[in-house]
C-alpha cells in the first residue's frame, strides 16, 4: 500500500513539473517578446510564480524515486542515469537560470518604466541561461522516457542526449522567420 502511494506521488511531481516546464518556455517567451517594462516584469512574474514549487516538487520526486529504487532498480543504469539528470538539472537551475533570473529582474525593477533599457534588453537575451534552460527541459524529457522505457544500458544515455537535442531544436526552430499568411487584402488584389 506504501509503494503504491509513494508511486502516485511520485508520479504527480514528475506531471507537476513537467506542467511548469511547459509553462516556464511559456513565460520565457513572454520575457523575451516584452515590449516594455511593465510587461518585462509581468513576464517574470508568471515565471517566477509558476516555478515557486519545483524545488520542492524536485525533491519529492527524488525521494519519492529513491524510496521507490529499493525495489531492485538500484542495479538499473538508467536509474543512476536518473538521478545525474536529476542532480545536472539542480546545478542548472542554481547555478545558471535562477541567478540570471533574479538579475533580470532585480535590473528591471531598477530601471523605472517605459521601454527596455540596452543593459537588460542584453540580460534577457543573454545566451547561457536560455541553453542552460533549454538542457534542462531536455535532461526532463529524456528522464521521463527513461522511467517509462527502463532501457537496457546501451540504449539510456541515448534518452536524455535525444531529450537535449530536441529541446534546443525546438528553440532554433521557434526563432525561426515565420512565413506570413497572406491577408484578404493581399488576395484580393
Amino acid at each position: 500500500m506504501i509503494d503504491l502511494l509513494v508511486l502516485y506521488l511520485h508520479v504527480a511531481a514528475a506531471v507537476v513539473l513537467v506542467g511548469a516546464t511547459v509553462a516556464s518556455r511559456l513565460a520565457e517567451r513572454g520575457v523575451s517578446d516584452a515590449p516594455d517594462l511593465a510587461a518585462l516584469r509581468g513576464a517574470l512574474d508568471v515565471g517566477r510564480r509558476t516555478g515557486r514549487a519545483n524545488p520542492l516538487l524536485a525533491l519529492v520526486l527524488l525521494a519519492s524515486g529513491l524510496y521507490l529504487g529499493r525495489a531492485g532498480l538500484w542495479s538499473a543504469p538508467w536509474f543512476w542515469l536518473a538521478f545525474a539528470t536529476w542532480f545536472a538539472n539542480l546545478v542548472l537551475a542554481a547555478r545558471v537560470v535562477v541567478p540570471a533570473r533574479r538579475a533580470l529582474g532585480a535590473a528591471a525593477a531598477q530601471a523605472g518604466e517605459g521601454a527596455v533599457p540596452t543593459q537588460v534588453d542584453a540580460l534577457r537575451r543573454a545566451r547561457a541561461p536560455a541553453i542552460a534552460h533549454d538542457v534542462m527541459i531536455g535532461l526532463d524529457l529524456g528522464t521521463l522516457m527513461l522511467m517509462l522505457a527502463r532501457p537496457e544500458p546501451g540504449m539510456a544515455l541515448l534518452w536524455p542526449l535525444l531529450g537535449v537535442a530536441l529541446s534546443c531544436a525546438s528553440r532554433v526552430a521557434a526563432s525561426l522567420p515565420r512565413l506570413a499568411r497572406p491577408t484578404p487584402a493581399a488576395r484580393d488584389a
